[in-house]
């Protein structure tokens, strides 16, 4: 009960300081998924198999203290520097976005379909449709992980600006919210389209005069859980006499659950049976940029605890990754750490209401990519999403700046 007690009373004062509503703030975001998937679950634990040893537990803790504390750091040296916290409600965008702006997001997507496509001839078909979607999904994958990210950058990026269009129907943003959400399931993973619903919200938000509720938050946010759990076991491979809807009941308190049962494993493992890294997690995460088939850390962390499961890799957690590196001090650096970064940054792009187009659409997906550090790493989560999302943004302005000098081909500002 005491845990439900802190989760409320840390997300009253993240609401009092940065406000709840703010996912554009990487710290709201982080901090959010750090309550549902590596904190509430402490309430439940007895209830698996698995002992979570009370050290453990005390480490959670403090490190879900010292994550608002990190933040609240950065608030207070920002204000007294003369520079006021931008609430969500308040922020909105500085003009209409360019003719060329636009025209250059349409290029971007049909890129995207370009890579997509490729990807999925390469890959043969889309894994969704095919058996053991669990293990086909990394399987299939190997060799052309790049690739994957890069289409789902694309995609992402490329809906949001073609949201900013006035003069695109409905309908038609319709078909291609359909055509996108499609590539991004049709791979197997959860995430990517989890992302794009929430970049949607957040920007509809933004875009809309009426105010955002914190009950719409909560309906969004329920809603975004819900379809983490179902998608999850959908992809499950169901054993012989268990129903689809009872792995879904499974599923939903595993998953909030998972994350601490990973960093109790990590811990009786790590030194007793495996020394301390020092860094080298790292060094095997940066691989990826290496021709042919390297897997991420996770994958890695594996094979060296022999762990059998169906599926990809083990999600260490941002603490996990810290303390197989670098001991128990990692609990209270790495937390702090990630409170004062993540809110450092919002406040240093976002440090009046009104921004541009390229802030809006970088936020929104910076925000929503970089939360993932919380079960991957700040590593793999800025690989995977703000590398590729630089890269896509770099893109779109090269882009611009072609058709800005040359007659547009299409036309839909």
């Amino acid at each position: 009960m005491y845990i439900l007690i802190i989760a409320a009373l840390m997300l009253f004062l993240t609401n009092r300081f940065f406000d709840l509503k703010n996912l554009l703030n990487p710290f709201v975001f982080f901090y959010l998924y750090q309550t549902v998937f590596c904190f509430i679950a402490l309430s439940y634990h007895d209830k698996y198999s698995i002992e979570i040893s009370d050290e453990l537990e005390i480490f959670i803790v403090v490190a879900y203290f010292l994550t608002f504390l990190g933040a609240f750091i950065s608030r207070y040296l920002f204000q007294r520097a003369g520079i006021t916290y931008v609430r969500y409600n308040d922020i909105f965008i500085q003009k209409r976005p360019s003719s060329a702006f636009l025209n250059a997001g349409v290029l971007l997507f049909l890129l995207a379909l370009g890579v997509f496509l490729y990807f999925t001839v390469k890959t043969g078909g889309p894994i969704i449709f095919g058996d053991e979607i669990e293990n086909a999904r990394i399987e299939k994958r190997k060799g052309a992980g790049m690739l994957n990210v890069i289409f789902i950058s694309f995609f992402l990026y490329s809906y949001l600006v073609l949201l900013l269009s006035k003069k695109l129907s409905t309908g038609i943003k319709f078909l291609i919210f359909l055509v996108v959400a499609f590539a991004l399931l049709s791979f197997g993973s959860r995430a990517p389209m989890i992302k794009l619903m929430l970049a949607i919200f957040l920007l509809v938000g933004i875009l809309s005069k009426k105010k955002i509720t914190i009950s719409k938050y909560v309906w969004i946010g329920s809603l975004a859980l819900v379809l983490v759990i179902v998608l999850g076991a959908f992809r499950t491979n169901l054993k012989e006499g268990v129903e689809f809807m009872d792995l879904v009941i499974a599923r939903a308190g595993w998953r909030p659950f998972v994350n601490i049962q990973n960093l109790q494993r990590i811990m009786d493992f790590f030194p007793e049976k495996n020394p301390y890294l020092y860094g080298e997690s790292y060094l095997i995460d940066l691989k990826i940029f290496l021709p042919g088939s390297n897997p991420n850390f996770g994958s890695h962390l594996k094979d060296i605890m022999n762990w059998k499961f169906d599926g990809g890799s083990i999600t260490p957690t941002f603490l996990g990754i810290g303390y197989i590196n670098f001991g128990r001090i990692a609990f209270i650096v790495y937390p702090l750490l990630f409170g004062f970064w993540f809110n450092t940054i919002y406040q240093l792009m976002c440090y009046m209401p009104a921004l541009n187009n390229f802030k809006i659409i970088f936020l929104i997906l910076f925000s929503i990519g970089i939360s993932g550090a919380l079960s991957t790493g700040l590593l793999p989560a800025l690989i995977a999403n703000t590398l590729f999302l630089v890269f896509t943004i770099a893109t779109h302005i090269f882009l611009k700046q072609v058709i800005s000098k040359t007659p547009s081909i299409f036309r839909i500002d």
